[in-house]
């Protein structure tokens, strides 16, 4: 007969008592020669092992679980491409003393000197020109050679001696055709080169001290054609071609700026302008003085001579800078940036006066 559900539940021992009763059953027996009292110590022992397993096993799954981060550092020349403080000397070396200068700027001055010359031609085919149509075919040459320097693609050196080479052939051509004395027109010619590349190098490599020299080699270059405007103007009588001769001394003379510091460029591109336009007005008022009546063929031969002679002048002068630039810039770049600043451009160390007492 089944008890009760109470009396049933009272029979039965608590349930400590139970959980202890089946630990005794579980546990292995122990030793013949251990005794009653060194049972908790093995069960201890055994415990203590399960526990550090079980204690070990969640910092292993944590660190598998957790992702490994692994930071690659950059190697040195990374670091030091990154932080090289060299871009203010730099930027400062290609402006005292660039290793290019006015590449595209050729390019320009061979198009437009090569479509001047097609014109030329085209003028002397039609008849508007006193040389007539025997000057056509050589200008029609020189536009064309002029267009593809311009126009290829061919290193810095080579299109600069073809920029001189075009102008002296150019240059020599004019002056066979012109009529006038061959000297003296060699002379403007060669000051209307010289002195324009002197003054532009000058300013573009202004710390460089060579280029004081090559400006000084230009002026005496251009020593013959000074000497014979100030002759024209002292000892002639008063006439138009005076006017040629006046701004031709007043060109010659503001080259003269060239020579100041080197914290200055002295104007040189604006002036290396002034110069051509300055001979190329000598020529135009010189021609135009020699002639009796001004007919309109007259007038646009001297003119077209005239726009030749400038065109001519600033193609062949620019070649000569950039030779001058491809041989000397290398030398130029040897300059100390860092330099110590003379005692004129430090801080007045003289003493204050009694009257400087309150600044």
């Amino acid at each position: 007969m089944e008890k009760p559900y109470g009396e049933a539940n009272r029979d039965r021992p608590p349930a400590s008592r139970r959980a202890a009763a089946e630990r005794e059953k579980a546990a292995p027996a122990p030793p013949e020669g251990a005794t009653a009292g060194d049972a908790p110590a093995v069960g201890l022992a055994e415990e203590t092992p399960a526990a550090a397993s079980s204690s070990a096993a969640p910092a292993e799954r944590q660190l598998e679980a957790s992702p490994v981060v692994t930071i690659e550092e950059a190697p040195p020349s990374a670091r030091e491409r990154v932080t090289k403080p060299l871009l203010a000397s730099e930027a400062l070396m290609e402006d005292l003393a660039p290793m290019r200068p006015a590449q595209d700027a050729a390019r320009t001055w061979c198009a437009a000197v090569g479509v001047g010359f097609l014109l030329l031609g085209g003028l002397s085919l039609a008849g508007l020109r006193p040389e007539g149509v025997v000057a056509g075919p050589p200008a029609f040459v020189l536009g064309i050679v002029a267009l593809f320097t311009a126009l290829t693609s061919v290193s810095y050196r080579q299109r600069a001696v073809a920029m001189v080479v075009l102008g002296a052939i150019a240059t020599v051509i004019g002056l066979q055709s012109s009529g006038t004395a061959f000297g003296w027109g060699a002379a403007r010619a060669g000051a209307a080169i010289a002195l324009p590349a002197a003054l532009v190098f000058r300013s573009r490599y202004r710390a460089y001290s060579g280029a004081r020299w090559l400006l000084v080699a230009a002026f005496l270059v251009a020593l013959p054609s000074f000497g014979q405007a100030v002759a024209q103007l002292a000892l002639v009588d008063p006439h138009l071609g005076q006017l040629g001769a006046v701004m031709v001394i007043l060109a010659v003379l503001s080259s003269l700026t060239g020579f100041m510091g080197s914290e200055t460029t002295g104007a040189g591109t604006f002036l290396a302008v002034a110069v051509v336009l300055a001979f190329t007005a000598d020529l135009v008022v010189d021609r135009l003085a020699q002639l009796g009546a001004f007919s309109p063929g007259e007038l646009v031969g001297v003119l077209s001579a005239g726009v030749a002679f400038a065109g001519t002048s600033a193609l062949t002068s620019l070649g000569l800078f950039q030779i001058l630039a491809w041989r000397l810039a290398a030398d130029a770049r040897r300059i100390d940036l860092h330099s110590r600043p003379s005692d004129k451009d430090g801080p007045d160390q003289r003493p204050p006066s009694g009257g400087e007492w309150l600044t």
